[in-house]
């Protein structure tokens, strides 16, 4: 996995940890809305396909669209379980929830990128 692949990895778990952190505090309208963009239809998608996927195996726009899909398909199903849960849907529980979910897949992520690096010597390792 490339550096900057981490990079993207570590900024979706800090978006994710603001979007739980902030999920119950007034903040400019600016602020908000890019914040509940990025957590309903970028970040968790991201995070999902590069925990399912540690090897960039699409192209950039497979990759985009993969991490859309996988964003929304995340929110809808986050917003009926929620519903159907007793906590109900609210945008503390959305946004907690999305949070969470974010965090779990770019840490599940970074652990397999890590273990299934590939060893020097081996015929993956094209540095030399």
């Amino acid at each position: 996995m490339k550096r900057i692949h981490f990079v993207l990895l570590a900024v979706s778990c800090a978006v994710g940890v603001l979007a739980i952190s902030t999920a119950d505090i007034d903040m400019f309208p600016i602020a908000r809305v890019t914040l509940g963009l990025l957590i309903v239809f970028i970040v968790p998608g991201f995070a999902l396909v590069s925990a399912i996927l540690p090897k960039r195996q699409f192209s950039p726009g497979e990759y985009v669209l993969s991490t859309l899909g996988a964003s929304l398909a995340l929110s809808a199903t986050a917003a009926v379980a929620l519903g159907a849960a007793p906590v109900g849907l609210s945008k503390l529980s959305i946004s907690v929830a999305l949070g969470c979910c974010t965090l779990l897949f770019s840490i599940t992520a970074v652990v397999r990128a890590r273990v299934h690096k590939a060893p020097r010597g081996t015929s993956e390792d094209t540095s030399n």
